[in-house]
């Protein structure tokens, strides 16, 4: 199956990706070295979704919850001796109507999460065709929010290419000092989706094991680089 990386093809839906009252979840035991707080969409955690033939609740379309993009990241600090904690948010609803009162409301817990580093993983649910300059506006303020509760910001550009979005990400990491870490790459390369896993083609585009950890071996380069570990 040869699935170009349009950005169309992610049938997925924005909203009901978590139960209500399920949109974060805090992972934290004993003592911890370092917090990070994940913001993202379907690709950092969907429950589970029949409908899709998706069974999971992790980041989707990884064949289990430890090969996602967030545990194989926290694995790898691990790995180092970087005991983390860490917050996992799905703000797909936020993404697609672009309402900052969900950001004190809905998500307020999770912002506020103390974390080290935030991990801004969004924008693929975005009304990125009609309301670009609405979106960057509210991404802008979300960056700049977390910034100014002292985590470290990492941004990325978009799984399925978007150029106008991802040279916009990019230009505000590179202007306000973030980190930035490119995965429109991978969303190119369709070994790196589960093609030929899953019936649905919305879930299929996903990010397999292979793009999951590919994606978290670049925000383990980034955060390294941003902490001098």
């Amino acid at each position: 199956m040869d699935v170009s990386n349009d950005y169309s093809l992610n049938s997925v839906p924005a909203m009901g990706q978590t139960g209500d009252g399920e949109s974060f979840l805090i992972c934290e035991d004993g003592d911890v070295k370092l917090r990070i707080l994940f913001l993202g969409n379907s690709i950092t955690r969907h429950a589970a979704a029949p409908q899709l033939g998706w069974y999971g609740d992790w980041g989707m379309a990884a064949s289990a919850r430890q090969s996602d993009y967030v545990h194989r990241l926290v694995a790898l600090l691990n790995g180092i001796g970087i005991k983390c904690g860490y917050c996992i948010a799905n703000l797909s609803e936020w993404e697609r109507c672009c309402d900052d009162s969900l950001l004190c409301g809905r998500y307020g817990r999770a912002l506020s999460y103390h974390a080290d580093v935030a991990v801004i993983r969004l924008g693929e649910n975005a009304p990125l065709s009609d309301k670009l300059a609405q979106f960057e506006k509210c991404y802008v303020c979300l960056a700049e929010k977390l910034a100014a509760d002292g985590k470290i910001v990492i941004c990325t550009d978009l799984f399925w290419k978007h150029a106008a979005f991802d040279k916009f990400v990019k230009n505000l990491a590179e202007e306000k000092n973030y980190g930035f870490v490119q995965i429109y790459d991978l969303g190119n390369d369709d070994s790196m989706k589960a093609v030929g896993r899953f019936e649905n083609v919305g879930v299929a585009v996903h990010p397999g094991d292979k793009g999951m950890d590919q994606i978290a071996h670049r925000l383990f380069s980034a955060i390294k680089q941003k902490l001098r570990f």
